[in-house]
């Protein structure tokens, strides 16, 4: 084989070997329009649709048009809001001087959060496991679950009713915003056949 030759013969090999390599190499997959699309749509079946597609377009990528997975990630959201509602309503008593009727709705406030993420929480380890012959049981346990946690943070509010000033108001401001979060996903839950 002459020189010329045996060099082209080794350019085609290391091409061929640099192609295979390249082509084996998992490529992430991005974002399109559709998914983001899926996202949009599916918020729109929900109370907060503009809240709802702000949260979950960033992971569109992941939920690509999988309900389960928009559902599950809105239900995720959710209780990481909730645990830091009620840490952030925790922070309102430290050091600070409140009138007993304030200081009594925080804590009732802080005991309904509590249960609020705890019914999350299972909602969340539920959804998991969602697969197989009970998936109707467990499906009806997520929502029973989640529509409690809405119960319990509207219920925080309520023990603010007759209070006023800028404690309740701070307050009312967290727990809003993580029940719209909650009735989000609950409104996801339920969308998935």
């Amino acid at each position: 084989m002459q020189p010329f030759t045996c060099f082209m013969a080794s350019l085609l090999v290391l091409a061929l070997l640099s192609f295979t390599t390249i082509s084996a190499t998992p490529r992430l997959r991005l974002e399109t329009d559709s998914d983001t699309d899926f996202i949009k749509a599916s918020c729109e079946a929900t109370k907060y649709a503009d809240l709802c597609f702000k949260t979950l377009s960033p992971f569109a990528t992941t939920v690509q048009s999988s309900q389960m997975q928009l559902a599950s990630l809105a239900l995720s959201l959710s209780l990481k809001s909730a645990k830091s509602t009620s840490k952030a309503v925790k922070e309102l008593l430290k050091g600070r001087d409140v009138s007993m009727q304030d200081g009594m709705a925080v804590e009732d406030c802080l005991e309904n959060m509590s249960d609020s993420v705890d019914e999350m929480r299972k909602s969340v380890v539920e959804m998991k496991g969602l697969d197989g012959p009970d998936f109707e049981e467990k499906m009806g346990n997520v929502k029973t679950w989640v529509s409690a946690a809405l119960t319990d943070e509207d219920t925080c509010m309520d023990g603010f009713e007759e209070n006023v000033g800028k404690m309740k108001e701070t307050i009312r401001g967290y727990i809003v915003n993580v029940a719209e979060l909650t009735s989000n996903a609950l409104a996801l839950i339920s969308n998935i056949s």
